[in-house]
């Protein structure tokens, strides 16, 4: 009897154990009023969750309105880590569970199409596209493949450059035999990089853990097609594809880096930003200036305090110099194994109405609209706050777009430069040799050889 009674105990705590994993898995797929439940996977971000939800609050009262028998439930994943996240949604759509639908950084657009984890997007891609309110440019690019589109655009972001006018004031008032001038905010005729380099030097002051920094700018690959465009030479790859990093433009870049990385040290590495990333020394006063993208606008004019800050075009190697702009743009996506693929596309369609983007755009969130009737509204949001005499300086860094050109293989190559990068900031091993090591890796990835 006892053998028995157990069994029965086992054989009732496997199906509760199954139940519950199965909850866990999965969300029942409508609610009470019948409507679909679409779960949307965002990254947690503290500062932009707010406008994140604000658009998927937007378009839940789209499809209301609409009468559609469709919600949409944020799944928030737990990091703020582009990998990490995209680790996570792909895990989740092979498990199916989780969401459906979601956003994915631009750099990991490639591989998710590669891997047919994705569904095609075309038809409501030319759906949007034939209203006309949409930039047609911004559907293009890494999430194409066979003329087929695997991605919508959630908005476009550029990088400019931030600078602290106020560290700039008092460095003047304390030494007005020899000011410095504030970086330029024209596209073009942007200031050059020695006049950066010498601004950043005179800047830097301190030591250790209180030492103030003059210019934080990541001498990373993503950015490095922007700075050689800057130099007069090619993104990463001419014409015809052949990659071009072992010239004349990159050894130029790397040097201006070199110079204040190792030479003045008025640029904080790896290391001085370990326990404080640039950005929040920057927002702290730490740094005179930084090179980041638009996606900081909203940290920037809420957490600089009584600061004035101003913003200016990427800088070049020599004046007359047209300034470029790194430009990303992060995609909304679909599960190819969804079950409920028609109701994804209906969802996608609301997060892209005028309504949603405008919830999203108002909280400088998000970038630039892709609707070309939202930018007004997000320009707007912009003149409200510090940075309203720069709104089109902000706005001319999206006329000098230069994109990055993400592939398959782009984020390991990626990798494999950032893990050597310390030994060359820690002086085992030259500029050229840094920047020849980038040539052979991606000459690697493009051979399949990593």
């Amino acid at each position: 009897m006892k053998n028995v009674f157990k069994k029965l105990c086992m054989l009732g705590l496997s199906a509760v154990m199954c139940c519950s994993f199965a909850a866990c898995g999965r969300r029942s797929n409508t609610d009470k009023d019948g409507n679909v439940i679409v779960q949307m996977s965002i990254m947690n971000s503290t500062n932009e969750n707010p406008g994140w939800l604000a658009l998927i609050d937007a378009a839940n009262e789209v499809l209301k309105r609409n009468e559609e028998k469709v919600r949409i439930e944020a799944e928030i994943i737990m990091t703020d880590s582009w990998d990490q996240y995209y680790t996570k949604v792909t895990s989740n759509i092979l498990g199916k569970i989780g969401g459906t639908i979601g956003r994915i950084a631009e750099s990991h657009m490639p591989m998710m199409v590669s891997k047919n984890q994705i569904a095609d997007l075309t038809d409501l891609r030319n759906e949007l596209v034939a209203t006309g309110d949409y930039s047609a440019d911004a559907f293009e690019g890494v999430a194409v493949k066979d003329g087929k589109y695997y991605g919508l655009p959630s908005g476009t972001q550029h990088m400019v450059l931030y600078y602290n006018k106020t560290v700039f004031d008092e460095y003047n008032k304390a030494h007005p035999e020899d000011p410095v001038s504030y970086p330029s905010a024209d596209w073009n005729n942007a200031s050059t990089f020695e006049e950066i380099r010498q601004t950043a030097k005179k800047l830097t002051s301190g030591s250790g853990s209180g030492k103030k920094f003059g210019l934080s700018a990541g001498p990373y690959l993503a950015y490095a097609g922007m700075y050689a465009k800057n130099s007069g030479g090619d993104n990463i790859f001419n014409a015809g594809g052949e990659c071009v990093i072992a010239s004349k433009p990159f050894y130029d870049v790397y040097e201006w880096f070199e110079d204040m990385l190792i030479t003045d040290k008025s640029m904080p590495s790896t290391s001085d930003t370990q326990t404080l990333d640039a950005m929040a020394r920057f927002l702290g006063g730490n740094i005179a200036m930084i090179i980041d993208g638009v996606w900081q606008i909203h940290d920037v004019c809420k957490y600089t305090g009584d600061s004035e800050i101003g913003v200016a075009a990427i800088p070049v190697s020599a004046s007359g110099n047209v300034s470029y702009s790194t430009t990303f743009a992060d995609r909304f996506w679909a599960s190819r194994n969804s079950s409920h693929p028609k109701e994804d596309k209906i969802a996608l369609k609301a997060l892209m109405s005028a309504e949603a983007i405008t919830a999203l755009s108002s909280k400088q969130i998000g970038g630039f609209p892709v609707r070309e009737d939202c930018v007004d509204n997000y320009l707007s949001s912009i003149q409200s706050t510090k940075l309203a005499d720069y709104v089109d300086v902000i706005k001319g860094g999206m006329e000098h777009k230069v994109s990055v050109p993400y592939s398959t293989y782009y984020n390991i190559v990626d990798q494999q430069i950032n893990q050597k990068m310390a030994t060359w900031i820690n002086g085992e091993m030259t500029t050229k040799a840094f920047v020849d090591f980038m040539d052979e890796t991606m000459k690697k990835g493009m051979a399949g050889k990593l």
